[in-house]
């Protein structure tokens, strides 16, 4: 899977392209990314694959123009709760890290 989306970030890199890296502590079993102002979820980038804690995986984009920058992500553990983290600037950031903090799940910029 690593290896197809490093290619596929190479095709088509995007102005909101970003690697995902998994510091959680839980397994994600479900990766949704949308834009802040769009509830709209769409389909769940991993498919049938999962993300353990520790791993990354590259995030690539088409579709959005240059000026769509804010964007909210929404994970899921495997046991289905859901954990959003909203408005992040994926114009600017690139790397990003996924912690929980409490009854939180948060992200720095790497």
């Amino acid at each position: 899977m690593a290896g197809v989306a490093l290619l596929a970030a190479t095709l088509f890199a995007g102005d909101q392209d970003f690697t995902l890296v998994n510091k959680t502590g839980f397994t994600i079993s479900a990766l949704y990314v949308a834009p802040t102002k769009d509830r709209h979820w769409g389909d769940d980038i991993l498919g049938k694959d999962e993300l353990d804690s520790g791993q990354s995986l590259d995030i690539t984009f088409k579709g959005y123009g240059k000026k769509t920058c804010l964007f909210d992500v929404m994970l899921k553990d495997e046991d289905d709760t859901e954990w959003i983290v909203e408005e992040i600037d994926l114009c600017e950031i690139h790397n990003l890290t996924f912690s929980k903090k409490g009854k939180k799940v948060v992200w720095t910029a790497n």
